[in-house]
């Protein structure tokens, strides 16, 4: 099978983490290998120190890619 990403983009609170976790959750049943990064924890470990102008934005991108 070809691997795939899906990236789920949103409003802060509009529910993007509680709709990747379903969607984790029915990929994991499947038997499918899947990773989830939460942005939040991301930029918690990853990215600490980084605000949300363009270029810390940006930079974030790089570090997850």
């Amino acid at each position: 099978m070809k691997g795939f990403t899906l990236w789920f983009t949103g409003l802060p609170c509009s529910g993007k983490s509680t709709l990747a976790e379903r969607v984790l959750g029915i990929l994991l049943e499947r038997g499918m290998y899947a990773e989830l990064l939460d942005g939040d924890e991301v930029r918690t470990n990853l990215s600490k120190g980084l605000g949300y102008s363009k270029e810390d934005r940006d930079t974030n991108i790089r570090r997850i890619g």
